[in-house]
């Protein structure tokens, strides 16, 4: 063994034993699986008391009423899961209601596990929509048209509340709010195919932010305008929402009456269903302000405090109130992670199958040009390798 053979050797086994660096994808995937896990285990530390709680109540609960609250709030989720699934018709694409009942589940679980999970759950239905074979536009308008019929079905909601609750200031005041939603909601309804305004305000603001990061004033607009032609072609008709308005108001009325079987289950006293209307208008309505997952602390706080207002005792308002929540929030939350989990592996033994029979597909024959030599070319040719 020459010199320079010694010294190339440790340069090569070196070369051999190194270990290949991770990716950077790879690493994203790794600190946000661990984020997952850091939010579960939080969030879990932090409801545990209230399943305990819920779980004392649960022993001289009558438990027909909780039957019917587990019903009302399959319901609920079901209704959610029929209006996507009819909004996704309105837009040309079908999918099955199985399937599309695991998607929100699972989409929902997103939403009520992770901070910041109202984006990340659209973004959770968007991309699953896309890999369904949806166009960005169908899917953009079933989410988007989804959002705003269960936001005018909830404004009716308060409607109907505030009216039966009193003429007071505060009523009033639900009643003209109402009315603005519901106003904007159809107009926004009768003029879906006038597009053309809002892609010229859009292309404005698109071209002004093209010369603040100083980029081509066009970037981007051939691609808005071809976004805004996709939604032209979408043309819901009148019983498309009227139908989706039936099922956004069912979401909200059967999860009201999974409190309201809650409340009956454990013979809370004095909880009418009008004060139990006013609570869970109370709680949904500053679920959004709660920076935890699932509104904790926030609603239950809103809803007990409406409750005992309104003469329900403390004892009574709170044992409700949690197993409400044991139902609405933890059995959903549960049955939406299974759900994740069965479309995680599925979605991953798909891509493990297209690469197997990627691999395993033969590579296609090249064609072979036919010969055009003559019989006796061809046979001087062999006597000549003969020879």
């Amino acid at each position: 063994m020459t010199a320079v053979d010694l010294l190339a050797e440790p340069a090569l086994s070196r070369r051999v034993v190194a270990k290949p660096r991770l990716g950077r994808r790879a690493r994203w995937r790794l600190v946000a699986f661990a984020g997952l896990g850091a939010a579960l285990v939080v969030e879990a530390a932090l409801a545990s008391p209230y399943i305990e709680r819920a779980t004392s109540a649960i022993d001289r609960a009558d438990l027909r009423w909780l039957a019917l609250a587990v019903l009302t709030e399959l319901i609920s989720m079901g209704a959610f899961a029929r209006l996507q699934g009819r909004m996704l018709s309105a837009a040309g694409k079908r999918i099955p209601a199985r399937r599309m009942a695991s998607l929100t589940y699972a989409a929902n679980a997103v939403g009520a596990s992770l901070p910041g999970g109202t984006v990340l759950s659209a973004g959770y239905v968007f991309k699953h929509l896309r890999s369904w074979g949806t166009t960005g536009s169908a899917a953009g308008f079933a989410i988007v048209a989804s959002g705003v019929l269960s936001t005018v079905s909830f404004a009716m909601l308060a409607v109907v509340g505030a009216v039966f609750a009193g003429d007071g200031g505060l009523s009033s005041v639900l009643v003209v709010a109402g009315f603005i939603v519901l106003a904007t909601a159809a107009l926004m309804t009768r003029r879906h195919h006038r597009l053309d305004l809002l892609f010229r305000v859009g292309s404005r603001g698109l071209v002004r932010m093209n010369r603040i990061m100083h980029r081509s004033a066009n970037a981007g607009v051939p691609r808005l305008e071809r976004i805004f032609l996709d939604l032209t072609s979408i043309k819901p008709r009148n019983r498309d929402w009227l139908a989706g308005l039936s099922l956004a108001s069912l979401n909200w009325v059967a999860d009201l009456a999974c409190l309201i079987a809650c409340s009956r289950a454990i013979g809370a006293s004095g909880s009418t269903s009008m004060l139990l209307l006013g609570a869970y208008l109370a709680g949904m309505s500053v679920s959004s302000i709660s920076p935890l997952p699932g509104g904790l602390g926030v609603v239950d706080a809103a809803m007990v405090l409406a409750m005992t207002d309104g003469g329900v005792s403390a004892v009574s308002a709170t044992g409700a109130v949690l197993l409400y929540r044991l139902f609405s929030l933890v059995m959903v939350v549960a049955l939406g992670w299974l759900a994740w989990s069965a479309t995680w592996f599925a979605d991953r033994r798909h891509e493990r199958s297209e690469q197997s029979t990627a691999q395993l597909t033969p590579p296609a024959p090249t064609a072979v040009e036919p010969s055009h030599d003559t019989t006796a070319e061809v046979i001087g040719t062999a006597i000549i390798k003969t020879a």
